[in-house]
């Protein structure tokens, strides 16, 4: 069972592509590795205690070894994924492709680019998510002001807009969501036109654009822009 993969339009450079992945949560480990899967990240998807994250595991590595093999070519289950200290996948090869990951609900995102560092978040937008709860640790005071103005229908899917591109920035980054150093509300995103989010002065800049996921989602790509 091929994971059916999407290829999305995006405003990023031509290097930097983004596919859409849909999720069976009900699928078997086995059909969601589609006979492509490592004998250890079999073992690791059976170590999720809910079968519905064993399924989302199972079935982005499977999408993404199609993806990587149809780019390379070769075959998918001979590739050899690995983690980065940040536990992103790569390939332990030379000029490898930047690779990032995200999933949530039955839906999951992929971005490769050869050229630079990349991210990607997608996020469910539950109606009965709280939004607010997160304002302090998500939001800037430039993105308040933003949402603040907004007419309060709106201002849900501003926030969620907000909050997937900055984890999709934090990924590029590569210091992870946790990092205590680049926290989410040090930055601005919003308004975003032209924006260059420099997280650090090492790091150089990001760019990040909102992506056009099915109805209840939020999802974001962001990509190193020097």
């Amino acid at each position: 069972m091929t994971p059916p993969c999407t290829p999305l339009s995006t405003e990023s450079p031509a290097d930097v592509r983004a596919w859409l992945v849909d999720i069976d949560l009900s699928a078997s480990l086995r059909e969601a590795g589609d006979g492509v899967l490592h004998p250890d990240e079999l073992e690791r998807a059976a170590r999720f205690l809910r079968h519905e994250d064993a399924a989302r595991f199972a079935t982005m590595r499977a999408a993404l070894r199609r993806l990587l093999a149809a780019q390379l070519g070769g075959s998918p289950a001979s590739l050899a994924l690995v983690s980065d200290a940040n536990g992103r996948p790569t390939l332990a090869i030379p000029n490898a492709p930047d690779l990032n990951i995200a999933h949530s609900g039955a839906l999951g995102l992929i971005a490769m680019s050869f050229e630079r560092r990349v991210g990607v978040d997608i996020e469910e937008a539950r109606h009965s998510f709280d939004w607010r709860e997160l304002q302090a640790t998500v939001l800037h005071a430039a993105d308040q002001r933003v949402i603040d103005t907004l007419p309060q229908a709106d201002q849900p899917d501003a926030f969620f807009a907000c909050w997937t591109a900055k984890e999709a920035v934090l990924k590029a980054h590569g210091v992870g969501i946790g990092s205590q150093a680049l926290g989410m509300h040090g930055f601005s995103v919003l308004p975003r036109d032209g924006a260059r989010y420099a997280l650090s002065n090492e790091a150089g800049a990001y760019r990040a654009v909102s992506l056009a996921v099915p109805r209840g989602y939020a999802a974001a790509l962001a990509w190193s822009a020097e």
